[in-house]
């Protein structure tokens, strides 16, 4: 049995299970993974056994013991140009055919009567996240929490709350469930639930009465590929072209409806996030609502 180590965010681990069955029909037996978020790869049958690396070191017998041991970083590789996407870069350094209907898997139906507790099966419902990029392993509560390292990807909370107002304005009864860490932004007029498993998210965003999402470059705009469920992303010093799925209306300040111009892409340019709350109000109409993709 071969072990995979997959180091990084939230994001990169949901985008790495696109790949798995392609490696395990390569290897020609299930996989075992090294991951600082063990819960992403829970109810994959691919997947024999997925060792938490918070606590686990990569000399564990249970690695060692391994017939290979893989690592990549596509962060440290081709992907850095800008012409692949995540997915694609995986297959690439991982040695697996890429092909574009790839799309993250996760299984979370564990999870299905906790989703129902925390969103509650009465009311439609959102969910927004508009910051991201905070580990939720190790994160402090106490420090406000605007960006970190990349806040090019955060949308401005004064923009956020007037993208909130503007849909309650026209769906008083619709339910605005805030995704987010409890030191990050809160806003009027929507609930954010009490810290859950990152992975049953994934479960709330493919109940029946989930909507919609709305998201900057993060582990949600991940977890709503695998789910099948439409959104709008919002993008800023990142590519939609390399993190971002064609299911969605993915929009930044300068490009919109999906197109890209790399010619025209600075990914230092501040103005990149701020895209007018009304543009993403009409984008989020042409979500909301929609079925699943299966």
């Amino acid at each position: 049995m071969n072990t995979y180590i997959i180091e990084g965010g939230i994001g990169k681990q949901v985008a790495f299970t696109a790949i798995i069955d392609a490696l395990v029909k390569k290897d020609k037996e299930k996989i075992q993974i090294h991951s600082p978020y063990v819960d992403i790869f829970g109810g994959n049958l691919n997947v024999k056994f997925a060792l938490d690396a918070n606590t686990i070191p990569v000399h564990d017998k249970r690695i060692l013991d391994s017939q290979n041991i893989f690592f990549c970083e596509p962060y440290k590789a081709n992907f850095i140009k800008g012409e692949q996407h995540i997915i694609q870069s995986y297959c690439k350094l991982f040695g697996v055919k890429y092909d574009e209907k790839m799309r993250p898997k996760m299984f979370t139906d564990h999870y299905k009567e906790d989703a129902k507790r925390v969103a509650g099966t009465e009311k439609d419902f959102i969910v927004v996240q508009f910051t991201g990029g905070q580990a939720p392993a190790g994160y402090n509560p106490q420090n406000n929490y605007l960006g970190g390292g990349d806040p090019s990807r955060n949308y401005d909370s004064f923009l956020a709350q007037k993208v909130i107002d503007l849909i309650k304005e026209k769906h008083e009864d619709l339910k605005i469930i805030n995704f987010s860490l409890p030191n990050e932004p809160a806003y009027e007029k929507t609930e954010r639930p009490e810290l859950i498993p990152f992975a049953q998210w994934h479960e709330i965003l493919k109940m029946s009465n989930c909507k919609g999402f709305i998201s900057v470059d993060s582990c949600l705009n991940h977890f709503a590929r695998s789910a099948g469920r439409k959104g709008v992303v919002i993008w800023g010093g990142t590519r939609w072209t390399q993190f971002g799925y064609k299911q969605n209306r993915n929009i930044n300040y300068w490009f919109r409806d999906s197109e890209w111009n790399e010619e025209k892409f600075e990914p230092q340019d501040p103005r990149n996030i701020m895209v007018e709350p009304e543009f993403v109000f009409e984008q989020f109409g042409k979500i909301h609502g929609k079925e699943l993709i299966k």
